[in-house]
């Protein structure tokens, strides 16, 4: 007799059982079941079936598909975007045409001036010929950039600054006219100013105005004595009394208003190549800005005093740019570490003063700290000298220590300015007038 096995399969409550019948040479039967676990299978079977129904949509190309349509839409937005662009400088460009067709329209009923030669640009669509002799070559101021075209465009949030900021002017040493950009009155209108004589233009600082600050007081006198033509202030104090943090979130919007302000006095014939600008802490970054989007180094001059540097010195554009462009000659002044910018190598002559530019013997409370004496030092150069002197060692140069001639001296008053370029050192004392005489070699030539 033989052994023979059935074999059957039986569920079980952990798995299968194999049923097996065995037959023994003396014709006994007997029976078996052996237990398998097939849960380790059921499992491999499930995940076999998972990471197929996965594979399903790369097989079938799905996942590819949605991809590249991702890379589709991202590609129709660039394209959106570019094209909004390009409509925003056309309507700039437009609303340029129509600004100065209404100039033009308005001075063709003027017999001294005749209409221009068709260009649609802002300021040259009237060509003023008073005074120009026979073969004399008619100047034309430039075309407007763009930027200075955003800047111009009409918005209401635009109009709600231009009507907030006033522009006060001074000629002989009076004022004479105080207005806004929305005023429709010409800006030299009733100001006393001509437009072929000199101007000056002064921006003052955070929580401050052009009526009771004193140093602004005393820059407007020292700017008729010494400059003459008109002298005008910008006073944004309805927007810097408040808080820093909200003055420099409408700085752009601020800047804008000046912008416009300096393009419209060109419009009515005040020459760039004679114009001024003095700006302190935050109205320095304004002054500059401006003059940089000017560009082209039209400007005759901008002088800054410890230009801000909260809020600036982390822009990375504020870090890349360089303010040698603003105008012919770019002077700044640097008097401290903790409100002037840490970047005092941007301008033509980057004067550090006291301590390396960080800190002044003579600072005290505010206003008068550090950064607040910076224009008192400068309205104080009027009449006395901060001689350049050696570079200190204690000192560490941003940028090329300039090389400079004898008695050479900080403010509005030295005249060899496009001779130097570079880092210059003065020191200050905590004496009034805060001077501190360095050479021995000119005694004589240092006057009060």
């Amino acid at each position: 007799m033989g052994v023979f096995r059935l074999w059957a399969p039986h569920r079980s409550s952990i798995g299968m059982c194999i049923h097996s019948v065995s037959v023994t040479p003396g014709g006994k039967m007997s029976f078996g079941c052996r237990r398998f676990v097939v849960v380790p299978l059921v499992v491999a079977f499930v995940l076999f079936v998972g990471l197929a129904a996965l594979a399903e949509p790369y097989r079938d190309g799905k996942f590819g598909a949605r991809l590249a349509g991702r890379i589709r839409e991202r590609r129709l937005e660039r394209a959106q975007l570019r094209a909004q662009r390009l409509q925003t400088i056309a309507s700039n460009e437009a609303f340029a045409a129509d600004y100065a067709m209404d100039f033009r329209d308005e001075m063709a009923a003027d017999s001294t001036t005749t209409a221009g030669d068709g260009e649609e640009d802002y300021s040259m669509n009237v060509t003023t010929t008073v005074g120009v002799g026979e073969g004399e070559e008619v100047r034309r101021p430039p075309p407007l950039p763009p930027a200075l075209l955003a800047a111009l465009k009409p918005s209401p949030r635009r109009t709600m600054f231009e009507g907030k900021i006033t522009f006060r002017f001074y000629h002989g040493g009076n004022l004479t006219k105080q207005t806004t950009l929305i005023e429709e009155d010409r800006l030299l209108n009733g100001t006393g100013c001509a437009a072929d004589e000199r101007f000056a233009l002064i921006v003052h600082g955070w929580r401050e105005n052009c009526y009771e600050v004193p140093w602004v007081l005393a820059l407007r006198d020292n700017l008729h004595q010494h400059r003459g033509g008109c002298v005008a202030c910008m006073d944004y104090s309805a927007f810097s009394s408040g808080g820093y943090g909200g003055l420099v979130g409408a700085f752009r919007d601020i800047r804008d208003v000046l912008m416009h302000f300096l393009q419209q006095l060109r419009y009515e014939g005040v020459q760039f190549g004679r114009t001024f600008v003095f700006g302190f802490s935050f109205g320095a970054q304004l002054a500059l800005d401006a003059g940089s989007r000017i560009g082209g180094q039209e400007l005759e001059a901008i002088d800054t005093c410890d230009m801000a540097g909260p809020g600036f010195d982390s822009d990375r554009a504020f870090k890349l740019m360089d303010f040698r462009n603003a105008a012919k000659n770019v002077q700044c002044v640097h008097t401290s570490i903790d409100k002037g910018t840490k970047f005092p190598n941007k301008c033509h002559q980057n004067w550090r003063m006291g301590q390396c530019g960080l800190r002044q013997a003579a600072a005290g409370p505010p206003p008068l700290g550090s950064h607040g004496l910076c224009p008192v030092f400068y309205n104080l150069a009027f009449k006395y000298q901060f001689l350049a002197q050696p570079k200190p060692l204690e000192c560490v140069t941003f940028g090329e220590v300039a090389t400079y001639p004898r008695n050479y001296r900080m403010g509005y008053m030295e005249t060899r300015k496009s001779e130097v370029r570079g880092e210059l050192f003065a020191q200050t004392s905590d004496v009034f007038p805060y001077t501190v005489y360095t050479n021995p070699y000119n005694i004589f030539d240092y006057g009060f």
